[in-house]
């Protein structure tokens, strides 16, 4: 059914377009009207938005198994959350079939997390001071955010000026009713009785214990433990200003590899070997040293930021939103070596907007971001005398925005941005001293009330920064880097979405050429190689969405999507991508209860086409090499697989509200399809003990159960 319908939806991909040029031309006679105020029809996108910006869900904010920034997103058509290794946990987020390094992650609007922060800092933004999430999917945000190319994410923070009390605390178990994980959380909200001032603080804490589905000692998932404070204050000091601050911290911990691992103080010397393992096989018992396959990793994050909005006329504002972002990590890993950096980014944007004539709106600004990486290991940097990957990265940009309102049914937005971008690496020899020039255009053109369509198109960049975490932890033996230019991607979206206040449909078609993608090559006896790609990549995502409110208290929603990626581009990413997957969802909702309800199915994929996938074995011997020997291979092809979540919330009174639910309820998890994502990992001539082979579910069947408060 999935190629069916993935092959109708390209048929039509190129009559949808030509639709699309020939309505918006004849639109932009109609006479220019004053928009409206927005319909209150149902729909995944924002209606009266020039760009595709796509709506998560409020309710998964009040779900007890939505704990993290992954879990809220996990389920949204276009992204990918990725599990990159089940010894560490990182945990990336893919937009459109791009590179997780591609997703741009904001605060209010601010570019505060990197490449460097989102390895694990995914894991540590805190969610209860999160009141929407935007998602921006694409490379065609070059105005204020030049580093995306898969796509955006906006987080937006609480508002002070909006009074709330909002107390949470839920734990969940597994099949033998053990304690699996635990959170809790806090967020306060007190205006002035004027709304002139407010203040909205807020804490959570969080924990997942380590998973072992098999029951061998080495845990598929690891425990996760993070706690954070936000405190964020808004005053009206006049009618013509409006200020923000907000300050927030958080702090998390990771332990994976071994079931009973602890706290590491001290890197492992001995590495793991096939006599760990009873009969040399990482699916059966670990019977070793727990220290040698344990992973931790500490990180501290401390975020400000600064808004100011002053209003200069009815038709003018200026902006300025800054920010700081300071974490630090620290980390042993089990391949035998240390490290820790400390990332500091400052962001600053100055923005001038007016209204012209009704229907123009223009719109200019300065930029700046620099970001500082400085980097430590025993291990590696004063033991083996490994360069360290310490960089310096500035962005200087002006851009300028025009938007056209032609009418109610037209809308036409221009963008372009200059950006200057400087890139040192301290002790390499490599730079990079690059200017950008990033267009951005995007049509919304509604055929009538219900029938809109929007096209865009732009240019996206990043600039390589780290290597030693997009490798993770390859690169104990040293590595050699020939990097001087910066990622690029030009990006075509369109959608056609048809809304009315009892259902929708909408299809949606991404298209991205990726240049200079840059990727970590090995080779015999040599450091890696990190260079960038000399061939370019087509990346395709089509997709189609369908909700149906069949009562008004029963919504039905379904979605089909398809990735369609060149086999050269595949071989250089780290983890499986998704390829297929079509998604139920079901939400039924009453004045005393709710009752949430997802299905998904991920098709099969070919796991030899990406990374080294092919040189994951199950038993392991250092000599020969394993091609010789016959020795078992790791899975390379993983089957299509099913995943239900339910959850129920009764409002017991007006205050208190219980929540309770299952996650995963058919126990699906990739060591129960027969593949445990441990693997002996061939390199050449040696092999060593590694959590990459990772395709599926990796933790099973839990229970929820959650108290809130709402006041």
């Amino acid at each position: 059914m999935i190629k069916k319908l993935k092959n109708t939806l390209n048929r039509n991909l190129i009559f949808l377009i030509s639709i699309s040029f020939s309505s918006t031309l004849g639109a932009q006679n109609l006479v220019p009207t004053v928009i409206v105020s927005k319909q209150d029809q149902t729909g995944p996108l924002e209606s009266y938005s020039t760009a595709k910006v796509e709506k998560i869900s409020k309710e998964k904010f009040d779900r007890p198994d939505r704990q993290t920034l992954a879990d809220l997103v996990k389920d949204q058509v276009g992204i990918d959350t990725q599990v990159y290794c089940s010894n560490c946990g990182a945990k990336r987020l893919s937009i459109n079939g791009l590179k997780a390094e591609h997703t741009s992650i904001l605060i209010d609007g601010l570019p505060l997390h990197s490449a460097v922060s989102s390895f694990y800092g995914v894991d540590s933004v805190p969610v209860n001071g999160i009141s929407d999430i935007e998602v921006m999917r694409g490379s065609g945000a070059s105005l204020t955010n030049p580093e995306a190319i898969g796509g955006t994410l906006n987080l937006v923070t609480v508002n002070p000026l909006e009074r709330k009390q909002i107390y949470t605390t839920s734990f969940s178990s597994n099949d033998y009713a053990t304690q699996s994980a635990q959170n809790h959380s806090f967020l306060v909200s007190l205006p002035s009785e004027s709304k002139k001032m407010g203040l909205s603080f807020g804490g959570q804490f969080s924990e997942n214990k380590a998973w072992d589905e098999d029951d061998n000692g080495v845990a598929e998932s690891p425990r996760r433990q993070n706690q954070s404070a936000l405190i964020k204050a808004r005053v009206l000091p006049s009618k013509n200003n409006d200020i923000s601050v907000r300050f927030s911290y958080s702090e998390l911990e990771i332990l994976g590899g071994a079931t009973n691992a602890s706290r590491l103080n001290r890197v492992r010397e001995v590495p793991a070997n096939e006599s760990d393992f009873e009969n040399q096989s990482v699916e059966e018992q670990y019977i070793g040293d727990p220290n040698k396959i344990t992973d931790w990793i500490d990180l501290e994050r401390f975020e400000s930021s600064l808004h100011w909005m002053h209003y200069l006329g009815q038709d003018m504002t200026i902006e300025w939103n800054s920010g700081f972002a300071r974490q630090k990590q620290r980390a042993i890993y089990q391949h035998g070596f240390d490290y820790a950096n400390n990332d500091n980014t400052f962001v600053s944007d100055l923005s001038l907007q007016w209204l012209a004539k009704k229907n123009h709106l223009i719109k200019t600004g300065l930029f700046y971001k620099g970001q500082r990486l400085r980097s430590a290991s025993d291990v590696l940097f004063e033991q083996k005398d490994i360069p360290a990957d310490n960089f310096d990265h500035n962005s200087s940009a002006i851009y300028a925005n025009y938007t056209y309102i032609a009418s109610e049914k037209f809308e036409a937005d221009f963008a372009l941005r200059v950006d200057k971008i400087n890139v040192n690496w301290l002790d390499l020899s490599n730079k990079i001293d690059d200017t950008v020039v990033a267009p951005r255009f995007q049509l919304r053109h509604n055929f009538s009330e219900h029938l809109t369509q929007r096209l865009s198109y732009g240019l996206g960049y990043r600039s390589p920064l780290t290597f030693f975490e997009s490798q993770h932890g390859n690169e104990e033996n040293g590595y050699q880097v020939d990097i001087d230019k910066l990622e690029k991607a030009d990006s075509v979206v369109y959608t056609l979405s048809y809304n009315t206040p009892t259902y929708y449909i909408t299809y949606g078609a991404h298209y991205t050429h990726l240049k200079n993608m840059a990727y970590g090559f090995e080779s015999i006896n040599s450091p890696i190689f990190y260079r960038n790609s000399d061939q370019s990549y087509e990346i395709w995502a089509t997709d189609l969405l369908l909700g149906h409110q069949i009562t008004p208290k029963w919504m039905l929603e379904a979605s089909l999507e398809y990735f369609k990626y060149q086999d050269g581009y595949t071989g250089k990413l780290p983890t499986a991508a998704i390829e297929e997957r079509l998604q139920l969802k079901s939400s039924y909702k009453t004045d005393k209860w709710q009752h949430y309800f997802t299905a998904s199915l991920v098709g099969a994929r070919d796991l030899s086409r990406y990374g080294r996938y092919s040189d994951h074995y199950v038993d392991r011997n250092q000599f020969p090499p394993p091609e010789t020997r016959g020795d078992k291979k790791k899975d390379q092809k993983s089957p299509a697989f099913f995943v239900l979540d339910t959850s129920f919330n009764f409002n017991m009174t007006k205050t208190y509200q219980l929540g309770f639910g299952i996650n995963n309820i058919l126990d699906t998890t990739q060591v129960g399809l027969g593949d445990n994502p441990s693997a002996w990992h061939w390199h050449f001539d040696h092999a060593h003990y590694d959590g990459l082979h990772t395709w599926g579910p990796n933790r099973g069947r839990e229970f929820y159960l959650q108290l809130s408060a709402t006041i």
